[in-house]
């Protein structure tokens, strides 16, 4: 697997926890931690992209069950304005 390098920036006590983490042993460098967080975590976007489709194959669904859906899911209407400004 090819690495390339970037730049984050995260909060002081984000920094102390890779750093406890590699002090501990637990990882081999702050760089480690992160690959191995961001490993575990789901790939949300690409999940979005099947469950649109599986919607589209279905012929859509209806506002009353979409609605429901994301309070099932405790998803508000203001979610899709911060998902439309990243």
């Amino acid at each position: 697997m090819a690495l390339k390098r970037v730049t984050i920036r995260v909060p002081e006590e984000v920094l102390a926890k890779a750093r406890r983490a590699v002090e501990a042993g637990d990882v081999t460098s702050i760089s480690a931690y992160f690959v191995k967080l961001a490993a575990r975590e789901p790939d949300w976007a690409r999940s979005r992209e099947i469950i649109d489709e599986m919607i589209a194959e279905a012929g859509g669904i209806d506002d009353e069950t979409r609605s429901w859906a994301r309070s099932a899911l405790g998803i508000s209407d203001d979610d899709d304005a911060t998902e439309d400004a990243r």
